[in-house]
């Protein structure tokens, strides 16, 4: 189990960090795959609550939020753009009621629908959206990302390194039974700091203190997108979303982290003034 995880490592860290850096085509690509794939493992994970659901729609609007991202100018730019983003919104919603609708069920249909809406709008809007609108920001798009996923990828290991050296005092049991409180506190500590590293690093404009909060908001976001899919993947009484990663699971087991925290990163930045 090591050497396959470390060789998925060694093959798979080098290709998404060259596709973020050459960013356009290259980075549109790299997301909507990976979204492609969270919808499908998403599916498959919910037809253990009892829902079939088909992944072909989910997964076309899934697609949907990264190619209005990349398209379209961002909402702080052209506001019309949020009239077109809200517009799809609204599809999304007639989509998930319609086609239960359709069905002409009753019984588990409305937790079909709430299914259908978490999968999308988490894994399209929050994630896959998010990620694009970061990499498209001015001539610091690929510094962004590097801050996002360095901050959360350290903030991760430094949990589970802590977590495992000294951990005695489990977290929330039930959802995530390795997980421990020192691990969790090391893992805001060592986020923190690695934000703090990587903006005066790789942007200048970035002050101190927003680095400082930035690097706290990604590692316990980083941490509650963590659990938030382990909350998932208890209830339908699997260890991983899929094994399309050897040693590491799916690709919905190593996104999860960004979930939350590309949004959060995206908006705190923007109300900020840091895009102006």
């Amino acid at each position: 189990m090591f050497w396959r995880r470390t060789l998925s490592v060694v093959v798979l860290v080098p290709l998404v960090l060259l596709l973020i850096y050459l960013g356009t085509w290259f980075y549109l690509l790299l997301i909507s795959a990976a979204v492609l794939m969270m919808q499908v493992e998403y599916c498959r994970l919910a037809g253990n609550f009892g829902s079939k659901l088909n992944p072909a729609v989910p997964t076309i609007l899934t697609v949907g939020f990264c190619l209005f991202a990349f398209f379209l100018d961002t909402p702080i730019k052209n506001p019309t753009t949020s009239l077109v983003l809200f517009s799809f919104f609204v599809v999304v919603f007639i989509y998930a009621f319609a086609s239960s609708i359709y069905r002409g069920k009753v019984a588990g249909e409305l937790l079909t629908v709430t299914l259908k809406l978490t999968g999308i709008l988490t894994i399209g809007w929050a994630f896959g959206y998010h990620c694009i609108l970061l990499r498209k920001a001015d001539a610091v798009g690929m510094q962004l990302i590097f801050l996002l996923i360095g901050t959360i990828w350290c903030s991760d290991t430094g949990a589970y390194l802590i977590g495992r050296a000294i951990g005695k005092h489990k977290l929330i049991t039930p959802i995530s039974p390795r997980k421990t409180v020192e691990g969790t506190i090391a893992g805001f500590v060592v986020g923190t700091l690695i934000s703090i590293a990587l903006g005066a690093l790789l942007l200048q404009k970035l002050s101190l203190v927003n680095a400082a909060i930035i690097g706290l908001l990604l590692s316990v976001l980083g941490q509650l997108g963590d659990l938030s899919v382990s909350l998932m993947k208890r209830t339908a009484g699997v260890k991983d979303s899929g094994d399309f990663i050897p040693g590491h699971g799916g690709f919905l087991d190593r996104c999860d982290s960004l979930i939350f925290s590309a949004p959060i990163l995206y908006y705190y930045l923007a109300l900020t003034g840091f895009f102006s």
